[in-house]
């Protein structure tokens, strides 16, 4: 019994492409048709049809040509095969923050234009880029001690939570800087909201364990991971611990826990104002 045959448009069509895209991927060697009919046509064969789902399937989860020509279709072993779908994970990843950091950056623009104001485009721009890079979740990790790791292994378990812990406080940096950028003060009801948001994602973060709150602070990541713009994120850094003095004050925690937790270096003399312009 011959073995079926598809023409370039037969298995095309299974596999949800283009004709053109078939033929591109024989051109370039990725795809070779089986053999050529009487007529000259290009035919395949079902271990071809399997072999193109097999590459329809590692393009979807974005692998390039290369790749899928040169590694994964040659059936690599298991510790390889391992090692390509982690490494693909984290370049995925990568592109989530960076789609995540704009969305964010849209959602601030949408608010301020809501609220009547203008936005800092300019502003903006310097926020991103002083941000630290995206791929912050491969970073990360090898900044840590093993002892860092071992503190923090119940909370990195929660992939979820980690993630959603650095996108809040990435939201909440940005409104920091524009805040410290209008010159609002510290005691404001803008300030004070931004850092009651921020303390308590980070108590339910560390599960209300202050000692992880310190120990957390103290990882002073952002700092590590920053390149760029390094003065705008202390300036912002500097305009939340003097919130934080002031919140912490209302809220009757300890001036050596504001301390801790915001890094910061003595007291401010930072009093109860409304949102108004820091004099100079």
């Amino acid at each position: 019994m011959q073995e079926k045959r598809y023409t370039s448009g037969e298995i095309a069509s299974a596999a949800g492409l283009t004709i053109r895209t078939v033929q591109h991927y024989d051109n370039i060697g990725l795809l070779r048709s089986a053999g050529r009919t009487e007529g000259g046509r290009r035919y395949y064969t079902q271990d071809d049809l399997i072999r193109l789902e097999q590459i329809v399937l590692y393009r979807s989860l974005d692998f390039s040509l290369d790749q899928i020509k040169d590694q994964l279709l040659f059936q690599p072993d298991r510790n390889e095969l391992l090692e390509m779908f982690n490494s693909q994970r984290l370049l995925l990843l990568q592109k989530m923050e960076h789609l995540h950091t704009s969305f964010t950056a849209l959602g601030i623009m949408a608010d301020m234009v809501e609220a009547g104001k203008e936005i800092p485009l300019t502003l903006l721009l310097q926020i991103l880029s002083a941000l630290p890079e995206d791929d912050v979740f491969s970073k990360a990790p090898q900044l840590l001690t093993q002892e860092q790791h071992e503190m923090l292994s119940a909370q990195l378990q929660g992939f979820e939570s980690v993630k959603q812990f650095y996108h809040s406080s990435k939201e909440i940096l940005i409104e920091a800087m524009i805040l410290q950028h209008e010159g609002l003060s510290p005691a404001g009801t803008e300030a004070q909201g931004l850092i009651e948001r921020w303390w308590e994602g980070i108590v339910a973060f560390a599960c209300g364990d202050m000692e992880l709150v310190r120990e957390l602070s103290e990882l002073n990541l952002e700092e590590q991971l920053i390149t760029r713009n390094r003065d705008m994120l202390m300036s912002a850094k500097e305009f939340m611990e003097a919130a934080f003095e002031i919140f912490a004050a209302r809220n009757g925690l300890t001036s050596d826990m504001g301390a801790d937790v915001t890094k910061g270096g003595g007291r401010h003399d930072s009093t109860d104002q409304p949102d108004e312009k820091v004099r100079g």
